[in-house]
């Protein structure tokens, strides 16, 4: 079994701190220096405590925060012993900009976005960015479905995209890889590069050192694919999961689609067991390779560290090797 990286996408699970210093201050104090009830799953009470991280508890935040403390996160981040990953996505979505856009202007603001960010991590230390394609559709709610031509105009538009990010990176010589993450394709946010046979088409065309796929179990379901089969069609890209869900069944569920539901939240996809048998199975794809898995979970409670703690007590088979 390779090493696993357990992670924190504490932009869903604590997203307070996506415009609050304050709060993403507190919230990697709290993960450092908290006693965590876990259950049997964990490797000993209190090992949040720092200095312990190499016993397996979460090595590695994903986080956004607007410029102006890039300074102040990276100490934040080094002392409390946590890598990083900086996430794109929340400014490319927020600005209504796509990577694949097929009008140049849009895509050459959506580039130089991607361009910041990579100056913001390789300042603060993120070792990654993530990125999201975009959408396909230049106006929103969903259109007609795209043209076939349509769809491969826009994979160029994205390739173009990369390799011009890619070249900035290069040349300033950042040490920070480029991370898709793969969307949904078909329910709310309709990103061009979502479907598993358009994602892993993409990926062979694409030949350009530290760039690879963040796989989401939520979003490959919102695409009505099968999750396992998708991760290993895109195993040769990917060796970062994230673990999420939503509601698939019930379109007329108000949490229904790309909703980060709880895994326990009423009608979701999967429940707390499923998602450890799922880890199981994951983990059977990666015996001679190290691979990163990461909680994404949207935190709707009041009381965002008390309802933390409730998660991970309810997911000791996270925990375990």
């Amino acid at each position: 079994m390779g090493k696993i990286t357990r992670s924190l996408v504490i932009t869903s699970l604590f997203p307070k701190t996506l415009v609050s210093w304050d709060d993403l201050e507190g919230t990697v104090r709290f993960l450092e220096d908290s006693n965590f009830d876990v259950g049997q799953g964990c490797f000993q009470q209190g090992c949040f405590q720092q200095g312990c991280f190499q016993q397996g508890c979460f090595q590695q935040l994903e986080f956004f925060h607007p410029p102006g403390r890039d300074k102040d996160i990276k100490r934040l981040f080094q002392s409390a012993n946590f890598s990083s990953i900086l996430i794109a996505v929340p400014s490319l979505k927020g600005s209504n900009l796509s990577l694949c856009s097929l009008d140049e202007k849009e895509r050459s603001l959506a580039v130089d976005i991607v361009k910041n960010c990579l100056e913001r991590a390789a300042e603060i230390g993120s070792h990654s960015v993530m990125i999201n394609s975009g959408s396909i559709y230049s106006d929103m709610p969903k259109r007609a479905e795209p043209a076939r031509g349509e769809i491969l105009s826009s994979c160029d538009a994205y390739y173009n995209s990369i390799e011009e990010i890619a070249e900035f990176r290069d040349k300033r010589g950042y040490p920070v890889a480029l991370l898709l993450e793969p969307g949904d394709s078909r329910v709310h946010y309709f990103q061009l590069l979502g479907p598993t046979e358009l994602v892993a088409e993409t990926c062979t065309k694409i030949n350009i050192p530290l760039y690879a796929l963040t796989m989401d179990v939520a979003h490959i379901r919102e695409n009505f694919e099968d999750v396992m089969a998708s991760l290993k069609q895109t195993l040769p890209w990917c060796s970062h999961i994230h673990l999420c869900n939503c509601v698939m069944d019930d379109p007329l569920d108000p949490f229904y689609g790309d909703k980060h539901v709880d895994f326990d939240h009423p009608g979701a996809c999967w429940a707390y067991d499923d998602f450890g048998k799922m880890f199981g199975e994951i983990k059977s794809l990666y015996t001679e390779r190290d691979f990163t898995i990461s909680l994404e979970i949207n935190c709707r409670a009041e009381d965002n560290k008390a309802w933390f703690k409730d998660v991970i007590a309810k997911c000791p088979w996270f925990f375990r090797e």
